[in-house]
C-alpha cells in the first residue's frame, strides 16, 4: 500500500493516514493531551506508555487512547507506519448523528486504553474510512453539504469501530469506574427522555443521586455539564423534526414540551443563530440548489 501523509484540522479533528514515523519526536507530536486518539499500526511496532501502563503495538493492532491521558513513546521500529484520528471530547459529543450514545459511546467515557489485534481485512476497512474522512474534508467548499458529509463520514468510522470492538472484545470485561457508569447511564436515560424532560433533577432522580453530584460527575468525565447535554439533545431533536414539513412549528414546540413558541424559538436561536422557521427555510433552499 502506498505511503502518504495527510492531515487536516476541522473543529479539532485531525487525521494522519499512513504516516511514516522517522523519529520519536514526530510520533510524540501526533498525540494531543486534550484529544481522544484512534491509533492503528500499519507496519512495524510501537511501544508506548499510557499513564503507568506499557503497551506494545504491532502491525494490524488498534488502540483507543483516552483524552487527558499522558502518552509517552518508549520504543519503536526503524520503519514504522501508523494511521491516527484524533478529536476532542466536544467533537464526538456535539457532532454525532441522531443516536450518538448507542454502541460506541463507552469508548469515549472509559479512561482505560483498549488495544485489539485485528484481521487485516478489518484494518483495511478502517483505513478506507480514514481516507474517506480525509477526502471529504479536502473537497471544495462549494459543496453545500460539506460539513454534514464530513460528520457523517466520521460517524461511519465510529459505528464500524463499535462493530469491530463488539466482535473482538465480546468476552473481555471492561471495568468501568463508578463515575463512568453514572455518565453512561445518564446518556441512556437522556436519549429516551430528552424530548419531554429538560431538567437536571429528573435525570439525577432517575439515577438516585443529587443534581450536584450528577453535574460534577458528567463534567469531570466529559468536560461538559449535564445541562449542556440536555440542551444539545433538544436541539438535535428539533432539527430532526424541522426536516418534516408536515409538522408545524407549533406541533414541534408541543412535542418538545416548550411552553410557548417564543420560548422555543429563542432557545433554538441561541444555539443555531437561526429561528426554527429560518432553519427550515435554509433546509428547503439547500435542497433546491
Amino acid at each position: 500500500m502506498e505511503s502518504k501523509k495527510s492531515e487536516y484540522s476541522y473543529l479539532g479533528l485531525l487525521v494522519h493516514v499512513h504516516e511514516n514515523i522517522s523519529s520519536k519526536m514526530s510520533c510524540q507530536e501526533l498525540f494531543k493531551m486534550n484529544c481522544f486518539s484512534i491509533l492503528i499500526v500499519n507496519f512495524g511496532y510501537l511501544c508506548i506508555q499510557i499513564k503507568d501502563t506499557e503497551i506494545y503495538l504491532s502491525a494490524n493492532e488498534i488502540i483507543m487512547i483516552p483524552t487527558r491521558t499522558s502518552c509517552e513513546i518508549l520504543n519503536r521500529s526503524d520503519q514504522l507506519r501508523i494511521s491516527v484520528v484524533s478529536f476532542p471530547s466536544a467533537f464526538i459529543f456535539k457532532n454525532s448523528i441522531r443516536r450518538p450514545y448507542v454502541g460506541y459511546f463507552e469508548f469515549f467515557v472509559t479512561k482505560v486504553p483498549s488495544k485489539v489485534s485485528l484481521k487485516r481485512k478489518d484494518v483495511v476497512v478502517l483505513i478506507d474510512l480514514f481516507k474517506l474522512i480525509d477526502s471529504k474534508r479536502r473537497s471544495s467548499n462549494e459543496h453545500i453539504f460539506k460539513n454534514e458529509v464530513v460528520l457523517f463520514s466520521f460517524n461511519l468510522l465510529l459505528y464500524e469501530l463499535a462493530n469491530i470492538y463488539s466482535r473482538y472484545c465480546r468476552y473481555i470485561k471492561i471495568k468501568y469506574t463508578r463515575k463512568e457508569t453514572i455518565v453512561m447511564q445518564f446518556f441512556r436515560i437522556l436519549e429516551i427522555n430528552c424530548k419531554t424532560q429538560h431538567g437536571v433533577k429528573f435525570y439525577a432522580d432517575a439515577l438516585f443521586i443529587t443534581t450536584g453530584h450528577l453535574t460534577k460527575t458528567v463534567k469531570e468525565v466529559t468536560d461538559k455539564t449535564t445541562k449542556q447535554y440536555i440542551e444539545e439533545a433538544l436541539i438535535l431533536e428539533a432539527k430532526i423534526l424541522l426536516q418534516n414539513e408536515d409538522l408545524t412549528i407549533l406541533h414541534i414546540m408541543e412535542e418538545l414540551q416548550f411552553s410557548t413558541i417564543s420560548f422555543f424559538s429563542n432557545f433554538f436561536k441561541k444555539y443555531t443563530s437561526m429561528s426554527p422557521s429560518e432553519y427550515r427555510l435554509k433546509l428547503n433552499i439547500n435542497s433546491m440548489v
